[in-house]
């Protein structure tokens, strides 16, 4: 069975995954007497939501990417699609038959799921981050529960609009859990160079305001560093031609040129990332501690 290595590991989170929009409470109507101490702690409610970068190409290796998503889905039922950009390719940033409705159809068709994106470079040349994904603008933040997003556009990372944004956002936020998705990455071992631009910008606000996990694509392999304190993810093997790992970056814990997706789980106290690959199984696996909500 498809992803059965990954949805082993995997099911004991289904049973309490949270999809919604809010934070997930549990209550005891008045009238219901309270019940004795429970034996063990019972699991806190979790958020889980899936990622990926530089995929819609209409390629074979898009929709072995997305095949192995609906998989894990079945046992893993996560709401929220996010990308980490470059999302619509033949044409740059129009969605298609061949580079979206057809490939994506396991994701699209499953009832109430949400796609978050943000805008890599192919994505200017088309509407359909904004009118497909649902980006209501260039950068934004949302949240679920616990963990808030900043969704920035790399394209720009000196406008200065969007950096006062960024730190006024940052500093307001209550989140204990933050995590900045963004399309071409701070820090990378891959075929394009560091985004030095974000480096000088937006990474000193990261780290003032203690960022959870940055994920970035641009650069189409899988990628883990730590940096500052802070966990980057380049997260582009969605789909489009693979690129390999050129150099080692300082503060790279790995990198491989492979097509996967993430899982990411919000736990209370942590915070999971997994790399799954196209084939099945798993390309790598850490764990960030935060504050508990």
């Amino acid at each position: 069975m498809r992803g059965r290595r990954v949805a082993v590991a995997l099911l004991a989170l289904a049973s309490c995954t949270s999809n919604g929009p809010a934070s997930v409470t549990s209550s005891r109507p008045a009238s219901t007497p309270p019940a004795p101490p429970p034996t063990r702690a019972s699991s806190p409610p979790v958020f889980v939501f899936a990622v990926k970068g530089d995929w819609g190409a209409g390629t074979r290796a898009q929709q072995q990417v997305t095949d192995e998503m609906c998989a894990i889905r079945r046992t893993v039922r996560f709401k929220y699609i996010v990308t980490t950009g470059d999302n619509f390719y033949n044409p740059d940033g129009i969605a298609t038959q061949s580079n979206y409705d057809g490939p994506e159809r396991c994701l699209t068709s499953y009832p109430g799921s949400v796609w978050r994106g943000v805008w890599g470079n192919h994505d200017l040349a088309g509407p359909s981050t904004a009118t497909v994904l649902g980006a209501p603008s260039h950068y934004y933040t949302w949240s679920v529960g616990s963990t808030q997003f900043f969704m920035l556009d790399a394209n720009q990372p000196g406008n200065a609009a969007q950096r006062s944004w960024l730190a006024r956002t940052l500093s307001a936020s209550r989140a204990p859990v933050k995590i900045v998705v963004f399309h071409q990455p701070t820090f990378t071992s891959g075929l394009h160079p560091d985004n030095t631009s974000a480096q000088r910008n937006w990474v000193p606000l990261f780290e003032r305001y203690h960022v959870t996990l940055v994920l970035t694509g641009h650069n189409h392999d899988y990628e883990h560093l730590r940096v500052g304190g802070i966990d980057y993810v380049v997260t582009g093997g969605g789909g489009q031609t693979s690129y390999p790992c050129l150099r080692v970056e300082p503060g790279a814990v790995r990198c491989v040129s492979a097509y996967h997706f993430l899982l990411v789980t919000v736990a209370s106290g942590s915070v999971t990332v997994r790399a799954i690959r196209a084939s099945g199984g798993e390309l790598d696996e850490f764990k960030i501690k935060v504050p508990s909500a």
